[in-house]
């Protein structure tokens, strides 16, 4: 959020803006389908989830960490919330006024603000990814299309952010049906997976 805004400015770009923090407790509710918000989220810390009720388990659209914001594109639009937000752990949200970030006379609002509209348009690619992700029929290359996003260890493994409920709720798959297919991924000595940890083997 601060990229390009010197270090000394922070304090007093923060202040001009009125913005606050606000701790939430794990599985607090931030949105709620259907809320509108006129203020633009940063994690500080803690982890925040954005999941779509859908029965028992719901949609795992996306989770946020220490540093990156969220919901945007609800604020800029005005529209309203399509997913409910919640406190994945305990967490800590600054939280920084739309308008009083557009009326600012501060030197750097402008930056700022051009910042949340770049974290924006990264939102909206990701969410094209999900898009493409939730139509493709075939099991095993949602699999390889959501690992190939998630960044490698310095060993070269990948860090799975899900358990296993998790991770079919997010590709949209039976959990059962999702751990069979890993075994037989494994079995055709494409994957290698140790608990959360997994090793891509053999892709081109």
């Amino acid at each position: 959020m601060f990229a390009g805004i010197p270090s000394d400015a922070h304090d007093t770009l923060l202040e001009a803006v009125r913005a606050f923090v606000q701790n939430y407790r794990r599985g607090d509710i931030l949105l709620r389908v259907g809320d509108t918000s006129n203020f633009f989220p940063i994690v500080l810390s803690g982890t925040i989830q954005a999941a779509a009720p859908r029965g028992v388990h719901n949609q795992i659209v996306a989770r946020f960490g220490c540093g990156e914001s969220f919901a945007e594109a609800i604020v800029v639009a005005g529209s309203r919330s399509p997913v409910d937000v919640s406190a994945l752990t305990d967490s800590t949200i600054l939280q920084l006024p739309a308008q009083r970030i557009a009326s600012s006379k501060h030197p750097w609002a402008a930056q700022l603000n051009a910042n949340l509209m770049h974290e924006m348009s990264k939102k909206l690619v990701h969410l094209s990814f999900r898009l493409n992700l939730l139509s493709e029929p075939r099991m095993r290359t949602r699999i390889l299309l959501h690992l190939g996003i998630l960044p490698p260890q310095q060993d070269g493994a990948i860090h799975l952010p899900f358990n296993r409920q998790e991770w079919a709720d997010y590709l949209c798959v039976n959990s059962k049906a999702l751990l069979r297919e890993l075994r037989r991924m494994q079995d055709d000595r494409l994957l290698a997976i140790e608990k959360r940890r997994i090793r891509l083997l053999n892709i081109d």
